[in-house]
């Protein structure tokens, strides 16, 4: 890295200000949220457009309520999420659970009018039992996916998410033993920036709706990445949405079917959202030939995204006072688990090469901000490792 990170929403007064609360803590702004909110409301679909917001990225209950007020619903992973949405005052109605173990409340939560996708065969006939007569959704795999990495690929025959296309005769089987009535189809092919990729993945939707005449919605699901470093891409949804909507009308055309368009993003709506602001408890070397280490009061406990996949966040050195700007200095920032692989500065998509940043030269006390944390780190820690407290979470206006 030849450059040095700079702070996303906060300034240093406010990290100072904030700290003296107690770190390490997630602050997350409401102003950012709103803008993502809005963008991602802008969606080009020519017969309506339903946007659910995937919790699992940040199930904050203040996150929740500000989405399903600016009109935005709710994706949920699990009964649990569900729960947890209907407890942060989310209506029933507004919530579709899509996930890859059937509620064990699953009765409960639809009669309050919750949603539900089939992921797998067993689940859709689980359903049939509990709710026969009744509309249902179903999640197909495609038979094709992307991802920044094999761990983040949810298409295609190494991913175990959704009904495998082949078995589509299968899917219309049951719903006609239980006389399902399926009314949404949806299929999620992965995580990527270029609308020529979405438009495929929106194509082979379309290809499969065919085979669902029942079917008034169709769901792409989530994934629309956003760049965190500089050498990053983020989606650009309007570039993308504009031919999706063309072959939401091109498919009207030929089938006479005006059919609703559903997005299920959380990375975009809430990852440039978050700063996670951190302490410098120790430095460290091993030597002229070795590493230069922040040790900080965080780490796998707030944040596992880099120990998983090698993810990338900027990272910003602010002194616990003002001094002086010297020459920056590389920096492998450690975190304050007994673990290895509790590493920030770790090699993109390689978690196990250190590769050191460029940062302000930092003292025992300053402070470390983690940014562009929004999404999928206080929501995925390692929450309770070496005993560690959770982490509070902080949303600022």
């Amino acid at each position: 890295m030849d450059h040095i990170d700079r702070l996303n929403f906060l300034s240093e007064a406010q990290v100072r200000q904030l700290a003296q609360k107690g770190t390490p803590v997630f602050v997350y702004s409401r102003a950012k949220l709103a803008a993502n909110a809005s963008r991602t409301l802008d969606f080009q679909a020519p017969y309506d457009l339903g946007v659910r917001f995937a919790m699992k990225a940040n199930p904050h209950p203040e996150i929740l309520r500000l989405f399903q007020d600016l009109g935005i619903g709710v994706d949920a992973s699990s009964g649990y999420e569900a729960d947890i949405a209907i407890a942060a005052g989310i209506k029933p109605s507004k919530i579709q659970i899509t996930g890859q173990e059937l509620p064990v409340n699953l009765s409960d939560l639809l009669k309050k009018g919750v949603k539900f996708t089939a992921c797998s065969l067993h689940q859709l006939e689980s359903y049939g039992k509990l709710a026969p007569g009744t509309d249902v959704g179903v999640r197909i795999n495609p038979g094709t996916g992307d991802g920044m990495n094999n761990r983040l690929t949810t298409g295609g025959p190494a991913a175990s998410f959704g009904i495998w296309h082949e078995y589509i005769d299968k899917v219309h089987e049951i719903a006609k033993k239980y006389r399902l009535t399926i009314t949404l189809l949806h299929t999620h092919a992965g995580t990527g920036t270029e609308p020529e990729g979405w438009l495929k993945v929106a194509q082979k939707n379309l290809e499969l709706l065919e085979r669902f005449p029942d079917a008034t919605t169709t769901s792409l699901g989530g994934g629309f990445k956003v760049g965190r470093m500089r050498d990053e891409k983020t989606a650009d949804l309007q570039a993308i949405s504009q031919p999706i909507a063309d072959s939401l009308k091109a498919f009207a055309a030929k089938t006479g079917r005006k059919i609703r368009l559903e997005i299920e993003p959380g990375n975009f709506l809430v990852t440039n959202s978050g700063t996670l602001i951190t302490s410098v408890i120790d430095t460290k070397d091993t030597g002229k030939d070795g590493y230069r280490f922040l040790i900080i009061n965080g780490g796998m406990t707030e944040i596992l995204r880099p120990s998983l996949y090698g993810a990338q966040h900027p990272l910003v050195v602010v002194t616990k006072t003002e001094r002086k700007p010297t020459k920056p200095l590389d920096y492998a920032v450690a975190g304050h688990c007994c673990e290895s692989g509790d590493m920030l500065t770790v090699a993109s998509g390689d978690p196990e090469t250190l590769s050191p940043r460029l940062l302000a030269p930092a003292e025992i006390g300053d402070y470390l901000c983690v940014e562009y944390v929004g999404a999928y780190c206080a929501s995925m820690r390692a929450s309770g490792y070496n005993s560690f407290p959770v982490t509070p979470e902080i949303l600022i206006d």
